[in-house]
């Protein structure tokens, strides 16, 4: 099974224990022995990137959780959508406006995904974290679109009790259909496609370009056609409300905000925030989620889909090599979906990074459950205060002023 290995520490005869994906092609396949031709290749066309290789020993030792289920699904499902985005932001630039007939191919695509994602239930959430702005909105609007079809078939019950609530009924008529959720997460950011030119800058936003930033729900909303599903353009008017009413474009308290609008809050958030930005290195899976659960934007997301979220989206790879504080390694060999910081880790190298021999490595354990499992730092990264995972009780958005707060959260949860 997996070890991830940074590309700059591939070394030829390695073997690939996964496919090499680059926007969802294929550029070295499961199997493959690397060479010194195939080392520069991937460095210069993913210079940051965790390359899965085979450890045979380890693999002899234990049994990892096998995650290529999950990350095909995964893959398979954005790819999809990725190419409805591209013609869907085609046809805006060009100045085609969305009609009935122009986006009946796209609602195929949605009911296949729909479909598709029944069939083949994941027990995971993998999405690869965005590198470039030259297709950022295909892959962002994918993501998001995977990760809200996840959570919404994880938590129907919670979805048919809130729209229940939500419209004063006893009871909806087909009340757990994702269909408008699909549609929505599908068209959620339509309404920043005449505002690309806003990605490329690394200076502030002025108040002209924050305006229009926080029009788009309701630009998006209004492009759609009329005959696409009233709840999917609420839900799209409504995706950057915030749970305790700080968001917009109408700062709605979660109480009044759509079950579907506040996942794909979650959604997006989480999928903004792991992409690279001009401004802003991307970030890492654990230190979004941390962020989310733990951090000052904590209330903005509905706490019980926060907690299906975090529960079903990994914060480590399986295979991660993750330093100690005694300065050994531990590999990830299996997902908690309980406790996500505190995977299922054995030890495995020693503080220069040479593999323990064999009678030294014990059996599984969860990460942090002794001192001497405590987290120091993963892929380069500082994650020691993943082992104080106190929740500080105080919100420090609970007085800030509206304008204040979209600003912090721009950074947040926006390209």
């Amino acid at each position: 099974m997996p070890i991830l290995v940074h590309v700059d520490d591939l070394e030829p005869g390695m073997c690939l224990a996964s496919n090499i994906i680059n926007r969802f092609s294929v550029l070295l396949p499961h199997g493959h022995t690397i060479s010194e031709k195939d080392i520069a290749s991937l460095k210069r066309l993913t210079p940051d990137s965790m390359i899965q290789v085979v450890d045979p020993l380890l693999d002899q030792i234990v049994e990892f959780q096998d995650d290529s289920h999950d990350q095909n699904v995964s893959r398979v499902v954005r790819k999809n959508v990725a190419s409805v985005i591209g013609k869907v932001g085609s046809n805006i630039r060009s100045g085609v406006h969305l009609t009935r007939e122009n986006i009946a191919g796209m609602q195929k695509v949605i009911h296949e995904m729909l479909q598709y994602l029944q069939d083949n239930p994941v027990t995971m959430a993998v999405i690869e974290q965005s590198s470039g702005w030259d297709d950022y909105l295909q892959q962002h609007s994918a993501g998001v679109f995977y990760l809200s079809l996840v959570i919404g078939n994880t938590i129907r019950n919670y979805i048919k009790g809130e729209r229940e609530r939500l419209s004063s009924a006893k009871s909806i008529y087909n009340a757990m259909n994702l269909a408008p959720l699909a549609t929505a997460a599908l068209f959620h950011d339509i309404g920043m496609v005449p505002l690309e030119h806003i990605y490329s800058k690394d200076e502030p936003l002025t108040d002209e370009e924050k305006e229009m930033i926080r029009a788009h729900p309701i630009t998006g909303a209004e492009m759609l056609p009329d005959q696409i599903h009233p709840m999917a353009k609420k839900t799209i008017r409504e995706h950057h409300e915030n749970q305790n009413g700080t968001g917009y474009p109408n700062s709605l308290p979660g109480e009044k905000i759509s079950i579907f609008a506040r996942i794909i809050r979650i959604a997006d958030a989480y999928s903004a925030a792991i992409s690279q930005k001009v401004y802003q290195q991307a970030k890492s899976p654990a230190s979004v989620l941390y962020e989310m659960l733990y951090g000052r934007f904590r209330s903005c997301y509905d706490p019980v889909i926060l907690k299906v979220f975090t529960s079903i989206v990994p914060p480590f790879p399986i295979g991660a090599k993750v330093q100690l504080q005694n300065d050994f390694w531990a590999v990830v060999v299996e997902h908690n979906h309980r406790s996500p910081f505190k995977p299922q880790v054995i030890v495995a190298f020693d503080q220069w990074g040479d593999p323990l021999p064999e009678e030294q490595i014990n059996a599984p354990v969860p990460l942090g459950s002794t001192d001497d499992l405590r987290i120091k730092s993963f892929a380069g990264e500082d994650l020691s205060f993943l082992n104080n995972l106190e929740s500080d009780d105080s919100d420090p958005l609970a007085d800030a002023p509206l304008e204040q707060t979209f600003s912090e959260l721009l950074d947040f949860a926006l390209p």
